[in-house]
């Protein structure tokens, strides 16, 4: 039975720890009654062993992530893994909000996504920096995913904020797999995995096709997936692996709707019939595994990626109605290299990683798609090189520990082509993130955790001001944890402190510089199999999130003016930046915008036979402050989902789930009065055909 293992964050440094209980939920997922052939062994180089990190984590497997029924990759990790999800709705390649632990993560931006190794988070980019477009995230090549929660692990710097997903694909397949399906929207897809494994290589070819009419008016899509993996053995135990990752996708984009409409149940309006966009992207990675004893061994990553966008969209500006035209056109390389010794309970590490990316970011006012005012032309450039040791081991038998350190150096250029003759604006940063986790084992199922870890994020705007400092934050937890065969609990204690964070409004692109902030709370899950056919589990969290001090002027506080206008900008530093934002500060002592006060989920799988799995899931939300107006509370809201899984033998199993059974009106974002609204009941549907890969 699989496990799935939520994550805590943590209390501020010298805080004083409170050992609470901490739970790993047994996973929620249906049983899958398909005929699965195991695959066969691999002799290749495998991974060192390691200890199991102290932070927790949630692990979801590749067959519970094609077992979800899902309207993006956003939707789906929703589903699979239980994070808190803000759908933008714009359309595929329209990057939505991964909350965890109350980071408002504009288009994902708090989150580092990381598949294979490869980062795709954007490092500089005139929307948000940060900016992470999950539309590559396919399920059809999906090994495993982990969530880590904070900024936990040392092996990642730049955007690993709120947390880090970590995706696997297969690097080969023995045999085929595929599913289709559609909703009552009149949704249509499907993927199809096929390939071939050897004794000494293998490889794997997934396609994966969406057509989609969306549920609002211009919101009409399609999206392409394809993904190439395969790996070969080098004589000894020596891997070469790597694979070619695309996508493409074109939509129409329903915008945003007024709080008045939405109160008046016009939801389904769009906002203008031109608004829409179209982008693609390509990754190339190639790995070395070499094991240089039976305890050690080196790993070697190398790749490179290409992407296009172009984006029209309506927005608030200064209460104006207004269509821009965003064009993004970048490249990037990038490695990292690992050694690892493990001997007896423990392990040591050393590694580094750094990446380079060239961005041409332009941002032009439109009418229908005509271009009447350019806003800014920007060049961007981003060099970063970091380097990492961990020790992890045990101290008398039942004391885990878990030491590490991590060094980062950035470089960000920016120029504005606007300007005539305009040159490079250039600056470096460095930080230091360290990172300490303590696990002590308390007999039988019982174990207590404490961590504590510095992470950092780049700045909203420093594609057009590189001289932002750096948003950097102390995360620690602390709490308990009961893992049994049968039952499994946590309740942890929480909090993250923030310096000099910025946050963005989606609908009018303004800022406000927070300063510094203070997440704090408690997080609990548990997960129960009842007999052999009912399995439980639930999660919540319960989130205070404040600010606790204005921006000082060493932070960079910039002269606020209004989007899209062009006269060059003294700011508190020499030279002078145009910025396109327009900064506002947030109050001391007020509530974090964007963050819910309370929010989880329960889940119910019932196997009613050997055949039919049937699931009910609830999720819900507490009031949260939009962002942009501070005085106003949004009200709770509940969604239920009701689904059921059916093996057909020798025809595969068939998936059916209604989602949002009591068609709830709710608030997916909300901003600045201005809603993106929740999807009403809507049915969905696949089958799954008879899996005979691994």
């Amino acid at each position: 039975m699989p496990i799935r293992n939520p994550g805590a964050s943590a209390l501020p440094a010298g805080a004083l720890a409170i050992l609470m209980f901490a739970t790993t939920p047994l996973s929620g997922q249906a049983q899958d009654t398909t005929a699965v052939v195991l695959p066969q062994l691999e002799v290749t180089a495998e991974r060192v062993r390691a200890v199991p990190p102290p932070e927790l984590v949630v692990e979801v497997s590749g067959s519970e992530v094609r077992h979800e029924q899902s309207a993006n990759p956003y939707d789906l990790v929703r589903r699979a893994a239980g994070l808190e999800v803000h759908e933008q709705g714009q359309g595929p390649g329209w990057a939505s909000d991964v909350v965890i632990r109350g980071f408002t993560s504009d288009h994902s931006s708090d989150v580092l996504l990381v598949i294979d190794g490869v980062p795709v988070n954007l490092p500089v980019h005139g929307h948000v920096e940060g900016y992470a477009d999950w539309t590559i995230l396919s399920p059809a090549a999906v090994r495993s995913l982990r969530v880590i929660h904070g900024p936990a692990s040392p092996l990642y710097g730049n955007f690993a904020f709120a947390g880090v997903v970590e995706v696997t694909t297969a690097s080969d397949a023995k045999g085929s797999a595929a599913s289709m399906g559609g909703s009552s929207y009149g949704d249509v897809g499907g993927w199809l995995r096929t390939g071939h494994r050897g004794e000494r290589g293998g490889s794997l070819v997934a396609l994966e096709g969406r057509r989609d009419e969306g549920w609002r008016n211009n919101s009409r899509s399609w999206l392409g997936n394809v993904l190439l993996r395969g790996w070969h053995q080098l004589g000894g135990r020596t891997r070469l692996e790597g694979g070619l990752a695309t996508y493409a996708a074109d939509w129409r984009s329903p915008g945003f709707v007024s709080v008045a409409d939405y109160n008046a149940d016009r939801l389904t309006q769009a906002a203008n019939s031109t608004d829409g966009g179209s982008g693609g992207r390509g990754i190339l990675h190639g790995t070395i595994i070499h094991p240089l004893s039976e305890n050690s061994q080196i790993d070697v990553l190398g790749w490179a990626q290409i992407a296009r966008s172009r984006v029209f969209l309506t927005f608030l500006d200064e209460d104006t109605v207004a269509q821009q035209e965003e064009r993004d056109r970048r490249g990037a390389v990038g490695m990292s290299a690992s050694w690892r010794l493990s001997r007896g309970a423990g392990d040591f590490a050393l590694g580094v990683d750094g990446r380079s990316d060239w961005d041409e970011y332009d941002l032009y006012r439109t009418s229908l798609r005509v271009r009447d005012t350019t806003i800014h032309l920007t060049d961007g450039r981003y060099q970063q090189g970091g380097a990492y040791a961990r020790w992890r081991g045990f101290l008398f038998g039942a004391l885990q520990y878990d030491l590490g350190l991590r060094g980062d150096v950035i470089r960000v250029n920016a120029r504005d082509r606007v300007v005539p003759g305009a040159t490079f604006q250039d600056e470096v940063h460095t930080v230091a993130s360290p990172k300490a986790g303590l696990r002590l084992l308390m007999g039988g199922p019982w174990s207590a955790v404490a961590t504590a870890s510095r992470g950092f994020r780049g700045a909203i705007g420093t594609i057009t001001n590189p001289q932002q400092p750096l948003v950097t934050e102390w995360s620690e937890e602390v709490g308990v944890q009961v893992k049994a065969q049968r039952v499994s609990a946590e309740l942890s204690l929480f909090q993250t402190n923030t310096r000099n964070e910025r946050i963005q409004d989606p609908v009018t692109l303004q800022l406000s510089d927070a300063g510094t902030s203070r997440r704090r709370g408690v997080s609990a899950s548990v997960g129960v199999a009842v007999g052999s056919r009912v399995r439980l589990s639930a999660e919540a969290t319960f989130n205070d999130a404040k600010i606790t001090g204005a921006a000082s002027k060493s932070s960079g506080t910039l002269t606020a003016i209004v989007a899209g206008e062009q006269e060059p900008v003294v700011a508190l530093h020499d030279p002078p930046r145009f910025v396109p934002f327009h900064v506002e500060p947030l109050t001391p002592g007020s509530t974090v915008p964007g963050v819910a006060r309370h929010l989880g989920r329960a889940e119910v799988v019932v196997a009613a036979s050997s055949a039919l799995d049937i699931r009910a899931l609830v999720r819900w939300s507490g009031s949260f402050t939009p962002i942009g107006e501070q005085t106003v509370r949004t009200r709770p809201y509940a969604i239920f989902d009701l689904g059921t899984s059916l093996a057909l033998r020798r025809w595969g199993t068939l998936d059916v789930e209604l989602q949002n059974l009591l068609d709830v009106k709710y608030p997916e974002i909300r901003a600045s009065g201005y809603i993106n609204p929740g999807a009403p009941r809507a049915l969905r549907a696949s089958l799954r055909l008879p899996v005979s890969s691994s």
